[in-house]
């Protein structure tokens, strides 16, 4: 089991593997098709993908996060402890 710490160190890696098979996987078949070597492009454009995606994720993520923060209202409601589990909104 992961500790809460490890997860989040963990989290960006695993999205961007997961995101860039299916990106590269995607853009790989729509420009080729499906025919003989699909799978074998994709394995050899993948790491390509990975590679480019990591380190583009690990510079536009806190960007991404300083922007949603400033965007971001916080409900004075949310923030008591007067809020009853299963409410919404």
């Amino acid at each position: 089991m992961l500790t809460p710490r490890q997860a989040q160190f963990a989290f960006v890696p695993l999205v961007v593997t997961l995101m860039s098979g299916v990106m590269s996987f995607a853009m790989i078949a729509l420009h080729r098709g499906f025919g003989p070597g699909l799978i074998e492009a994709w394995l050899r454009g993948w790491p390509v993908a990975f590679a480019v995606a990591l380190p583009a994720a690990w510079v536009i993520l806190p960007g991404v996060r300083a922007l949603l923060a400033r965007v971001t209202k916080v409900c004075s409601e949310a923030t008591g402890s007067s809020r009853r589990l299963g409410r919404m909104g």
